[in-house]
């Protein structure tokens, strides 16, 4: 028997049915959230979103970024402005000096 951990608290998952695409459906039992072992479309993979920063900041267009992924440039559109909606403004106090670290980027 496999043992699946939710991907949102870590708790434990047990079986609820089947998807459309006949990929085993699971259900956690304390955050009550459904998920799957493994999904078939690459939208929903765990690693887009890091894959879309990273691609990004390399700078890659929409339509290549989207066919390297295997996906919809309108569902890569909808990610960007998902991630870029969870980025938070740093807090910077006037009169105090700020230094850049350039030791990042080669």
């Amino acid at each position: 028997m496999v043992k699946i951990e939710c991907n949102f608290c870590n708790g434990k998952c047990i079986k609820n049915g089947f998807q459309i695409n006949g990929s085993q459906r699971y259900k956690c039992t304390i955050c009550r959230k459904g998920q799957q072992k493994e999904y078939y479309y690459n939208a929903c993979k765990t690693s887009t979103n890091k894959n879309i920063i990273i691609f990004t900041k390399e700078g890659l267009g929409i339509r290549s970024t989207a066919r390297i992924l295997k996906i919809s440039t309108t569902t890569l559109l909808k990610r960007i402005v998902t991630i870029a909606k969870n980025i938070h403004q740093p807090i910077i106090s006037k009169g105090k000096t700020y230094e850049k670290n350039l030791s990042r980027y080669p």
